[in-house]
């Protein structure tokens, strides 16, 4: 860690440099961190904990960020661990091949045996990329799929999910199916029988999100993979809002591959990803970026993150995120977010015109709430609704057609309350 002296000098040329505070510029580049309230204190006055840990953001007050579906909102401890590690880096200490992207480094294993552990995996399956589109571009453009052959989707992944498929479409002729997910589902079995149902004796991969961007919704990953693996299909799932959100086991999901974005829920520095490939499909997929040891298979997933120098800092952060969430306790996070989650919902259904797309019941959200106009009892949109939100500096994802709300342990109940006043002003 840095000494307060060296810190104070950091902190001046970071203020001039960036032209921030020189407070702000302290509180970053501060070698004193803020203890989390105790946890004696969730029990005894929830309320004053949840305010209380909300001091481990840097979140301006007055700009409510209700999106962290889109980007997450990193916490001091995983900002210090970066920003300590960027500038002792300079100092070139380390190893002599320290960066992420070429050789593993005592960091890298750090972090990949704590996601390991996390994930419920081999550390051996885990490669570190930088998002969940790359891990899907990894997989989609690295599984020899031949001319004819077909993939299956949903009719609600987000652009880092088809587009790869579109592109394999386009190039080596490759057939895509649809499957159309019920907004909302009314049951897991519902949304399996409509995967069985597309199916075909050309599917050679079954392509889906474990939550969906567009609507939110939670589908049954360990069915859909179990039904998969049963007729001899791939799987692979897209997981960019899964890690942080909802408990994660790899090996009881069953799947073949599996692509995160931490940086979203699991609130860790933009550009951290991860790629899980069970262990007997290691071989099976060739890398997208070729050089040394693209095809020493000994290398196991890290041949998947072998790409070139890249920036070890942000995986230092990765590290200090899990342990962030570890230490306040995933089970917690959880409950937090799907409480405030369905506070929303609760909220959004007193307008009849409105319909929730995601959540029939508690299974299928965790802290993502969609909604939008319901066509067959009213025929107006949400624009009113986004422009309020807009005066009120409220960070939300959507428009006129269809809103989606994220709420996260950093979500303060006066922030819901100034979405619920947008709200209810957007609908008069």
């Amino acid at each position: 860690m840095l000494h307060r002296r060296d810190f104070i000098r950091r902190a001046a040329v970071a203020a001039t440099l960036l032209g921030v505070p020189i407070a702000r510029a302290e509180r970053v580049l501060g070698d004193q961190s803020e203890p989390l309230p105790s946890r004696d204190l969730l029990t005894s006055d929830s309320a004053r904990y949840w305010a209380l840990l909300r001091r481990q953001w840097l979140l301006a007050a007055d700009h409510p960020n209700l999106n962290c579906g889109s980007v997450g909102c990193s916490p001091l401890p995983v900002l210090h661990a970066m920003i300590d590690h960027i500038l002792s880096a300079e100092e070139f200490r380390e190893a002599p091949y320290p960066w992420f992207g070429y050789d593993e480094n005592t960091r890298l294993h750090d972090v990949c045996d704590a996601l390991a552990g996390y994930l419920h995996c081999k550390t051996e399956e885990l490669a570190l990329v930088r998002n969940a589109t790359e891990a899907n571009n990894i997989v989609v453009n690295g599984l020899d799929i031949k001319p004819g052959e077909e993939v299956l989707l949903t009719d609600q992944e987000h652009p880092g999910g088809h587009c790869p498929l579109d592109q394999r479409v386009a190039r080596h002729g490759i057939k895509l199916n649809t499957v159309e997910i019920p907004k909302p589902p009314s049951s897991n079995a519902e949304i399996v029988e409509r995967f069985e149902k597309a199916i075909t004796p050309k599917t050679r991969l079954i392509f889906f999100s474990h939550i969906t961007t567009a609507t939110g919704v939670i589908l049954p990953a360990k069915e859909i993979c179990a039904l998969a693996r049963s007729r001899g299909i791939l799987t692979h799932v897209d997981g960019a809002h899964a890690i942080g959100q909802i408990p994660l086991d790899m090996h009881d999901i069953g799947c073949d591959f599996y692509g995160t974005s931490p940086h979203k829920w699991l609130m860790a520095p933009k550009g951290t990803g991860t790629l899980y490939v069970r262990e007997e499909r290691l071989k099976d997929l060739w890398v997208n970026i070729a050089t040394a040891n693209w095809n020493n298979y000994d290398m196991k997933a890290y041949r998947f993150s072998w790409f070139g120098t890249s920036n070890l800092s942000v995986m230092v952060g990765l590290k200090a995120a899990l342990d962030f969430h570890q230490k306040i306790g995933p089970e917690v996070v959880y409950g937090r977010i799907h409480e405030l989650a369905k506070q929303v919902r609760e909220r959004v259904a007193r307008y009849p015109q409105l319909k929730i797309v995601n959540a029939s019941a508690d299974q299928f959200y965790g802290g993502m709430v969609c909604f939008e106009p319901d066509k067959t009892k009213w025929q107006g949109d949400l624009k009113k609704v986004v422009d309020e939100c807009a005066a009120r500096n409220i960070r939300i994802a959507g428009g006129p057609d269809h809103f989606r709300i994220s709420t996260h342990i950093f979500t303060q109940p006066t922030e819901l309350d100034l979405f619920y006043d947008a709200l209810a002003v957007g609908m008069a």
